[in-house]
């Protein structure tokens, strides 16, 4: 491994180290496994993401029978390695890359969505001028340490392994933007909604490009879950909207528009962005 690499797996810290030298990260292993083993990939950190999801992981129980524990892990970098163990967690929510990687290598199932589709901003403050992601190249930008969503996409606007920005790990894209903000980066990777709610604040960014939009957060089931269960699951969250505890559930996990039907067709080839690093 050759000394610029091993630099920067220095900056992206130690579960980002494993993750690339193919070093496994140990097993968690709960004493009582749960029916349901319910991750959410970490946009949010292990104590947000319990106070948005365990009202999702309690809906999902009463509508089953079934007990779901929901399993937090502290970065990407350690959701990546346990996530393709494939035996931790049978009931995932997150991105396309990671629902396509288990669809094709662990016979995954979705199950549903969030309506709609994301995109990813790259932005700079207003006052720098820059027009292109390649007027980064050598630059500091902040970003969620992939392989998060941002930094996955970003990876497309870099190809050439010598030509590549600094990447600065935040642990939120709340984080990467405040520290574009204080001048610690040059620019920083973000969902295009909170650029937009940046900007519409008064914040002084500009946007230098946008990711192509991608299908929203997924949540799939292993094959250890029933199809009777995974058909509990699938009428709970679709009817959700249309009563007073499913509406309450799903304000409090901020998805008020509920869940939409989806298969298997529409994440083809999304994994082909974890091939490039991951």
């Amino acid at each position: 491994m050759d000394t610029a690499v091993q630099s920067n797996l220095k900056k992206l810290g130690r579960a980002a180290f494993l993750l690339v030298t193919g070093l496994a990260l140990p097993p968690v292993t709960p004493a009582t496994a749960a029916d349901i083993r319910f991750a959410v990939q970490p946009i949010l950190d292990v104590e947000a993401t319990r106070n948005a999801y365990q009202p999702l992981a309690d809906y999902i129980a009463t509508a089953t029978g079934k007990s779901v524990e929901l399993v937090t892990t502290y970065d990407y970098a350690e959701y990546w390695q346990r996530m393709k163990r494939g035996k931790e967690f049978n009931l995932i929510l997150d991105a396309p890359f990671y629902t396509d990687y288990r669809i094709k290598e662990q016979g995954h199932v979705p199950l549903v969505k969030v309506p709609g589709v994301v995109s990813y901003s790259l932005v700079t403050k207003s006052g720098e001028a820059i027009l292109d992601p390649s007027e980064l190249i050598g630059k500091k930008i902040a970003t969620i340490i992939p392989p998060a969503p941002g930094g996955l996409l970003m990876q497309k606007w870099f190809p050439h392994p010598s030509r590549q920005p600094y990447i600065m790990p935040a642990k939120s894209s709340e984080q990467a933007l405040d520290m574009l903000l204080k001048g610690q980066t040059m620019a920083a990777m973000i969902p295009t909604p909170l650029a937009a709610q940046a900007m519409s604040q008064g914040k002084e960014i500009a946007t230098v490009a946008t990711s192509p939009q991608t299908p929203h957060i997924t949540l799939t089931a292993g094959p250890d879950i029933d199809e009777a269960t995974r058909g509990k699951i699938v009428k709970a969250l679709l009817d959700a909207n249309k009563n007073p505890k499913g509406q309450e559930m799903l304000k409090k996990i901020g998805f008020a528009e509920g869940f939409e039907p989806t298969s298997a067709d529409i994440y083809r080839g999304y994994s082909d962005y974890l091939k490039q690093q991951w």
